[in-house]
């Protein structure tokens, strides 16, 4: 169910949603565009090698697209609900099982959230302090850290949407309120 088609709820609900609707899309591009990445940098890293073209590693980006398209992936998993555990759930029987099912599940996902956050602080403050960067191209590893924090504040965002749309308009358990 998208967050704007069919979406119930208080007024300011609804605005969630649709501001969720928008993050996701946000969250697809990042995901499409770390793949390009990714497809790129080995295809040019594989001609270059395959040919002896002298050009510098560009196989490092596509490694450090692999940050974002986890850590940012790893909130559009939460926001359409195709996390294993969500998986599971969703195929309870039991309505109030699943509804208890789902909010655990929210619970865990804010507190793994707030610990990656967390670390993910302390590494972007001590990659920006030293100056840290990848070997190749020097790709700054701050940037790279930044997704930590990011991704994680989108899944605790997206895992507190799908226990406000349970309680609010009835559907967390279909995907959380966020578009697919």
């Amino acid at each position: 169910m998208s967050p704007v088609a069919g979406a119930s709820g208080p007024s300011w609900f609804r605005g969630l949603r649709r501001a969720e609707a928008a993050i996701v899309a946000g969250e697809k591009a990042v995901c499409a565009l770390a793949m390009a990445v990714m497809l790129v940098s080995t295809a040019l890293t594989v001609l270059a090698r395959n040919a002896a073209i002298p050009m510098p590693n560009y196989g490092e980006l596509g490694l450090a697209a692999l940050v974002p398209l986890t850590l940012i992936g790893g909130a559009l998993c939460t926001a359409v609900g195709s996390h294993i555990a969500i998986d599971i759930i969703q195929n309870l029987s039991s309505r109030i099982v699943t509804r208890i099912s789902e909010i655990a599940v929210a619970v865990a996902t804010v507190v793994f959230a707030w610990i990656y956050t967390d670390s993910g602080i302390h590494l972007l403050i001590e990659f920006r302090e030293t100056g840290d960067k990848l070997l190749d191209l020097g790709t700054p590893l701050w940037i790279l850290a930044l997704c930590f924090p990011v991704g994680m504040a989108l899944m605790a965002f997206h895992a507190l949407m799908r226990v406000l749309a349970l309680f609010l308009a009835g559907d967390a358990g279909e995907t959380g309120g966020a578009a697919t």
